[in-house]
């Protein structure tokens, strides 16, 4: 009897379960949701508008420094200075002595006009007076001494005739001693002007106006033509570049494009950007073709630094 009560338990058992697994195989499975674009993301740094290196173009002593780091500048402010070089001042002093040389001559040239004409004219009256007593000696004695001296009185008096119109025309100045004068007065300026330029490249004044940054510079140390001192960086305003965007990212991105940026260092703080550039030549990084973009950042704020890491969010 008892066994089959086991028996009848069993058949209970197993038909419940096969019941409750009917009503489990029976319910509608729901359908997977396609996952929804997000935007793309690439890792930039923030960088200043604009900024440039400056340097000396000569070598030498530094004597003094006029700006400290940080220090706010105007293009043309002058940032530092070599100690005066004697070969520079020696071609400057010659040079200004040269424009002054000729600078008188010019004008000596100009204020004997009214004597150079007056000359000019008294020699033709003086050429023609010779050529006049010439020919009358060959008209009485036609041999050939009297015919040589009347032909070279002829070819004189064509000399002072031309060289006379030559002055009326230059208001009593011969044209060409007036450019050769002229010339030689350009020439000297020319070199004076190199020598300025020389003298002027012992002070380093600021190519454009911005920040002091990275000064590396002091009283008495050498430095060497072309290296740079210090830098002079434009932060009114702050760009972001990222060199990561692949082929398939940037081929949804355009210039004119706004964008969110964040920054690591400052989390709270909320920017908004636009697209200004796209490389239109690619990178090689670790076997992926890149592109580099361009971000000009709308917002502002004193805590921003050059280099900071930003994320930059652009929309799908």
């Amino acid at each position: 009897m008892k066994k089959s009560f086991l028996v009848f338990g069993i058949i209970i058992i197993s038909v419940l379960a096969l019941t409750a697994c009917a009503e489990t195989n029976t319910e509608p499975i729901a359908a997977i949701e396609p996952a929804s674009p997000t935007a793309a993301i690439a890792e930039g740094r923030l960088l200043p508008v604009k900024w440039l290196d400056q340097s000396f173009i000569l070598a030498g002593k530094v004597a003094d420094v006029n700006v400290n780091d940080g220090d706010v500048v105007n293009e043309g402010d002058p940032l530092a200075s070599l100690q005066p070089s004697a070969d520079a001042a020696l071609v400057l002093a010659r040079a200004e002595e040269e424009v002054l040389s000729a600078q008188q001559a010019l004008d000596a040239l100009k204020a004997e006009a009214d004597q150079r004409l007056a000359q000019a004219e008294l020699s033709v009256i003086n050429a023609l007076e010779v050529f006049e007593s010439a020919q009358a000696a060959f008209d009485a004695n036609t041999s050939d001494e009297n015919k040589s001296e009347r032909d070279a009185a002829s070819a004189a008096l064509t000399l002072a005739q031309d060289a006379l119109t030559r002055i009326q025309q230059g208001d009593g100045i011969d044209p060409f001693e007036l450019s050769a004068a002229e010339a030689r007065l350009a020439s000297a300026e020319a070199g004076m002007a190199s020598a300025e330029a020389w003298a002027a490249a012992e002070d380093l004044t600021a190519s454009l106006g911005g920040t002091v940054m990275d000064l590396s510079l002091q009283p008495g140390q050498m430095v060497a033509a072309g290296t740079p001192v210090m830098v002079v960086a434009d932060i009114s305003s702050w760009i972001v570049k990222t060199d990561n965007l692949g082929e398939t990212q940037v081929a949804s991105i355009t210039v004119g494009d706004r964008v969110e940026v964040a920054l690591d260092a400052l989390p709270d703080l909320k920017l908004t950007g636009e697209v200004t550039n796209i490389n239109a030549r690619y990178e090689e990084k670790r076997g992926d073709t890149t592109y580099t973009v361009t971000i000009k950042v709308a917002e502002i704020d004193p805590r921003m630094r050059w280099g900071m890491t930003a994320a930059i969010y652009f929309e799908p």
